[in-house]
């Protein structure tokens, strides 16, 4: 007896669903997709419950007559694809109807679609057809998806909070408006707007929408082309950066794809402009032949395989760094940067190492510092080498010092404690600080706010604005807005601050931040402020990520260098 049987219909389409839909923005790609490709200028999405309850796509593109709408619904039905040479020159997103069997497999799927001829109303549901009626309507598409992954409630475990999949989807409509400046974008969620373009063909105004116009005023426009290759779109000036790659948008032929290579050479623009673990916003459009490229290496057509790939990379790197180079990076003096600072000293100050300055740390909530341990001994300041390196003595020899490591040790065990205190102080900001976001993390933020409030900052959210209004002590003048961001990506990315692995990591960040650099000339009383607050940490003789910071020549050894040695 055979063994081997061909599946059902509507089980082949449930395990294609599996490898297609994976989540609720995979539906809402699909849909999207196929009204592009219907040569729609204005695509409506609509949600409830992030789309787990509903899913509504409405499109005013080309629409399909009756016979089309129900074959659309069968599994490898295009109208993309007519021949084998076809695939190795993709113009279109999808094949209009390829992924519909999968979503009608695993939901209920009512479409009404009108091809300026007639208008047909078609349903399926659970892969089932259910029925067919002429309606009227609008030329163009109406896709409804309602009791999506009912049928498989093994999905449900892998779906994240509501905020998070409206995230999903807002950074893909985000995507999709970049691709397509000249279609009319609207998005919203039980009826409340979250993201419109108005397919004008200006792409700077969809930019202020994703990132805020103070972004968009920053933003530096670039165009170059070579025999292969034509680049376009915007880079920001090297003061609006961001602490993820997630800002770096590519598009190849109006196809949103990731390329780690092309991130990494955008990137490498920025040498020495911006900090390190830092990026810049980017739109970059990419324009070739598509015979010279390959979008079906990866199973979404998210990252594609270029011909003459390094004469890209090339092109990249050649006209961005030019014109970020020639850029004023000085920092715009704000209003808030006048505001009158309340000066608190402490009965025992301690130094708090900032790049260029010594300032004095509010010690209020903890007045008490521990009395110095000799994990050092005593030496003399005798001089500093290259900007980076403290040079002391004694009668046991030279002791080398690396005054970025020392400072960042201390930071660090400072941090570590403010942090896993549950009694620290806040401060009131007299004038709030915003912090710039791009709407896909204001809207996971939106989770996160009392884990804001628990770490010390208190804030409140206006459009793609972090208005931050208290802020913990401890976060160092000048730094605030850096320290306010570091802490929102770390809580979007953990979801929590509890865990003593990540507060750990969040305080070896913070503490890298502005701790006192390389190649920075400093006094001989802040060198031995240095080596007095040192002696109060726990592990004083690396940096938090096991750099040494103290490197000791005995007199022995040098005398041996010299032959002294008898």
């Amino acid at each position: 007896m055979s063994k081997i049987k061909r599946l059902d219909t509507v089980i082949a389409n449930k395990i294609a669903a599996g490898e297609v839909i994976e989540k609720i923005g995979n539906v809402v790609k699909e849909l999207v997709e196929n009204s592009i490709d219907a040569l729609a200028t204005k695509i409506d999405i609509e949600l409830i419950e992030s789309g787990l309850k509903s899913i509504i796509v409405l499109d005013n593109g080309n629409g399909m007559d009756e016979s089309d709408a129900v074959l659309a619904f069968e599994r490898h039905a295009t109208s993309k694809i007519f021949s084998v040479n076809d695939l190795f020159r993709i113009n279109s997103l999808g094949f209009r109807g390829e992924a519909l069997p999968s979503i009608a497999s695993i939901s209920r799927v009512e479409m009404i679609t009108n091809n300026g001829s007639s208008s047909i109303k078609v349903i399926f549901e659970d892969g089932k057809f259910i029925e067919k009626t002429s309606v009227p309507s609008n030329l163009g598409t109406k896709i409804s998806v309602t009791k999506l992954f009912y049928t498989t409630p093994a999905r449900f475990k892998y779906l994240k909070s509501p905020q998070y999949e409206l995230a999903v989807i807002t950074s893909m409509i985000n995507k999709f408006a970049l691709a397509n400046p000249n279609i009319s974008f609207r998005l919203t969620n039980n009826q409340k707007l979250i993201f419109v373009s108005q397919g004008n063909n200006q792409i700077i105004d969809i930019i202020a929408s994703i990132y805020s116009k103070e972004v968009a005023k920053k933003m530096i426009s670039f165009e170059a082309e070579n025999r292969d290759y034509k680049i376009t779109g915007y880079t920001t000036n090297p003061i609006i950066n961001r602490s993820s790659r997630n800002y770096i948008n590519i598009f190849i032929n109006q196809r949103h794809i990731t390329d780690t290579r092309v991130s990494s050479v955008l990137k490498e623009c920025y040498e020495q402009l911006i900090p390190k673990n830092r990026y810049p916003i980017v739109v970059l459009y990419i324009e070739c032949d598509p015979s010279i490229i390959d979008v079906n290496i990866h199973p979404r057509k998210q990252e594609v395989k270029f011909s003459e790939y390094n004469k890209l990379l090339d092109l990249i790197k050649n006209t961005i760094q030019q014109k970020v180079s020639f850029e004023s990076i000085y920092q715009e003096v704000k209003p808030e940067d006048f505001q009158q600072e309340k000066m608190v000293f402490s009965e025992n100050p301690k130094t708090d190492y900032i790049q260029g300055s010594l300032e004095i740390e509010n010690l209020e909530d903890n007045k008490t510092v521990p009395e110095p341990r000799i994990v050092i001994p005593d030496i003399e300041y005798i001089g500093q080498y290259s900007g980076t390196y403290l040079i002391f003595q004694n009668e046991s020899g030279l002791y080398l010092l690396d005054q970025h490591a020392a400072a960042e040790r201390i930071r660090y065990e400072r941090y570590i404690q403010k942090m896993s205190s549950e009694n620290n102080a806040i401060q009131d900001l007299l004038v709030p600080i915003k912090l710039n976001l791009s709407n896909e993390i204001v809207i996971q933020l939106k989770d996160y706010l009392e884990g804001l409030i628990a770490f010390g900052i208190t804030s409140s959210i206006s459009e793609n604005t972090l208005n931050i209004t208290k802020i913990p002590v401890w976060f160092p003048k000048g730094y605030e807005l850096l320290y306010v961001e570091a802490v929102v990506m770390k809580l979007i990315n953990e979801k929590s601050l509890n865990s003593r692995v990540i507060v750990d990591d969040l305080a070896k960040s913070l503490s890298c931040k502005h701790s006192l650099k390389a190649n920075h000339y400093i006094t001989e009383a802040e060198a031995n402020q240095l080596v007095t607050d040192l002696r109060t940490c726990e592990k004083p003789y690396t940096c938090p990520h096991g750099r040494p910071i103290i490197v000791n020549i005995s007199i022995e050894q040098i005398e041996r260098l010299f032959n002294r040695v008898i």
